[in-house]
């Protein structure tokens, strides 16, 4: 089950197993269908179950997990609230009811489940972060930071709960406690690039355009197929004045990104500035023909100040 995006990328992956029961042949076969794949046919037969009176709580739970992976989170919900009537202490059950609350946006619902599972469980990790993401999409940051800061101690190997408070940070202008949650993470990470950019941004706007640059420059480093990352990089080189390094720079990021017209139209706008006129044309060509209309404005533009010379 996928649970929550709010920042990039959908991160948190939820995968509750099929508990099988030993002496139970048709919730066998049905675990078995639902392990290759036939939903449809599992859940025929997990409702059957229910109906021989096979452990009622198991088959309930199986149905919801089988609603949900086919999209039918209202049918999910039904079936794991189900679960819960003769095993009020069933932990998964009610993360599972959490999450799919999560799923429909229910959030307050969500937030509940997701803290009545972790009187059960305390330290499990799924409940934490569920919890955590909950209060996040609510907008409740004081909640969403305390329950991530809790999940970033009890499991410190975790990325995502840094990079998730540097941005909470970030967006409750922080900047300071931003900088120190971001640069806790891991240089190996997977969002390790993305964390760099963060670290640059606030720099940027903190009118630190030599550490942000140093940053941009780690980010693109760690990511070479970034290529804002690297557009984001010369432009701070123009804005602090260093008009040649930005324009050497922009031409060696054409040569990596051809196809990339915002690049090749700031490459050619810098070689106009620099009055590289024959440069300018071949790079405003070359964001023309990517499909750039401020190009075509530049071509003119080139075109009457060399009628004027």
């Amino acid at each position: 089950m996928i649970i929550y995006r709010a920042f990039r990328t959908s991160f948190f992956l939820f995968c509750v197993p099929i508990i099988s029961a030993l002496s139970a042949s048709v919730l066998d076969d049905a675990n078995s269908y639902y392990a290759t794949g036939k939903i449809a046919e599992a859940l025929q037969l997990y409702k059957k179950a229910v109906r021989q009176g096979e452990n009622p709580t198991l088959c309930y739970f199986n149905c919801g997990n089988a609603y949900y992976r086919m999209d039918s989170i209202a049918q999910a919900i039904v079936y794991y609230k189900a679960s819960l009537t003769d095993a009020p202490e069933f932990f998964k059950g009610r993360l599972n009811l959490a999450i799919a609350c999560y799923a429909l946006d229910e959030l307050a619902e969500c937030i509940s489940y997701a803290m009545q599972a972790l009187t059960l469980e305390p330290d499990n990790q799924k409940a934490l972060l569920t919890l955590a993401a909950a209060y996040r999409k609510a907008h409740a940051y004081p909640e969403a930071i305390v329950a991530f800061e809790r999940l970033s101690a009890r499991f410190p190997e975790m990325e995502e709960p840094i990079m998730t408070l540097g941005e909470m940070y970030r967006d409750l202008d922080d900047p300071e406690e931003a900088v120190r949650w971001l640069e806790q993470y891991p240089h190996n990470g997977k969002n390790y690039a993305a964390a760099l950019f963060f670290l640059a941004e606030i720099s940027e706007s903190n009118n630190d355009l030599t550490l942000a640059r140093y940053y941009l420059r780690k980010s693109f480093e760690k990511d070479t197929t970034k290529q804002w990352t690297y557009y984001r990089f010369v432009t701070i080189d123009e804005r602090a004045g260093n008009t040649l390094l930005a324009f050497e720079e922009a031409e060696t990021g054409v040569q990596r990104f051809p196809r990339f017209a915002e690049l090749a139209l700031f490459t050619a706008a810098m070689a106009f500035k620099l009055e590289k006129f024959d440069k300018a044309r071949r790079y405003f060509e070359i964001a023309r023909d990517g499909g750039s209309a401020h190009a075509v404005i530049g071509l003119d533009n080139l075109r009457y100040r060399l009628h004027e010379q």
